[in-house]
């Protein structure tokens, strides 16, 4: 039970399928996916326990290779929070002067 609680906490679930892998292919990636992604094995290891809260994300291009090398069929099935989906009418109600709405979509910083 406290592993499911763990990993809804988190905001993504790349640990959860590492951890599916067969040893030698988990400590293979642990070792060369930071490699792949260019990013440092810290930032690596940031991503795969980053809580949901937290404002950094993990960029679509590293989540794509990610989620390529597990055989995913779609990065979705790395992300652990829910994405805000908006249709045409949604966007056009947005108001420029709305801007606590327009902040939180983080269109501006």
């Amino acid at each position: 039970m406290r592993k499911t609680k763990l990993s809804s906490e988190k905001k993504y679930k790349i640990l959860e399928f590492l951890k599916k892998l067969p040893h030698e292919e988990y400590r293979i990636a642990k070792k060369k996916l930071p490699l792949a992604l260019k990013v440092s094995m810290r930032t690596f290891e940031r991503w795969l326990y980053l809580k949901k809260e937290a404002k950094m994300e993990v960029s679509a291009d590293k989540l794509a290779i990610i989620s390529n090398f597990l055989e995913l069929d779609s990065i979705d099935e790395l992300i652990n929070y829910e994405v805000k989906q908006f249709n045409k009418k949604e966007l056009q109600e947005i108001e420029s002067k709305d801007i606590d709405l327009i902040k939180e979509l983080n269109l501006i910083k």
